[in-house]
């Protein structure tokens, strides 16, 4: 990017299509409620003078069209951050449930602390990654597999 002097602050609306759209922080209010219906991240950000920051009345036109402005930026702050769709989070649990079971059926150890450390950048709680363990290994032993616990969270299928 260009140097600081020829930057200027503003708002960025990401679409769920990423799609950049600029405009100022003033209407930060007026969009709050397409934020929420379009699920649209909103950030504020710094960009090079030259870019066109779209007045309101300019910008519904655009996110219509679906005309992305295209253009560096960097990040300041994340003012709205889109909500996840139930989909995305039962299809993450699927996933993680799955790596647990085919990590014992391999005769692996799996600890809620590897959990944690493998699964970091979801931000998902330890509470969260426990219930995943603890669902999946319930599962498994009303299929007939019996568990030991190897440490503290840790634990092992009994291969015989």
């Amino acid at each position: 990017m260009q140097g600081e002097y020829n930057m200027k602050q503003c708002l960025m609306i990401k679409t769920k299509d990423h799609k950049n759209f600029f405009t100022h922080e003033k209407n930060l209010p007026q969009l709050i409620e397409f934020s929420r219906t379009f699920n649209a991240e909103i950030s504020t950000v710094q960009i090079s003078s030259e870019v066109e920051v779209l007045e309101l009345e300019e910008l519904a036109p655009a996110l219509c069209e679906m005309k992305s402005q295209k253009t560096d930026y960097k990040i300041l702050e994340i003012k709205l951050r889109p909500k996840e769709d139930r989909r995305k989070i039962l299809y993450r649990a699927r996933k993680i449930q799955k790596h647990i079971h085919d990590s014992l059926i391999k005769g692996k150890t799996v600890s809620l602390k590897g959990l944690i450390n493998k699964y970091k950048n979801q931000k998902l709680t330890t509470a969260c990654l426990c219930n995943h363990f603890k669902l999946t290994r319930d599962k498994m032993e009303s299929e007939g597999y019996l568990f030991v616990k190897t440490g503290g969270g840790s634990y092992k299928v009994i291969i015989s």
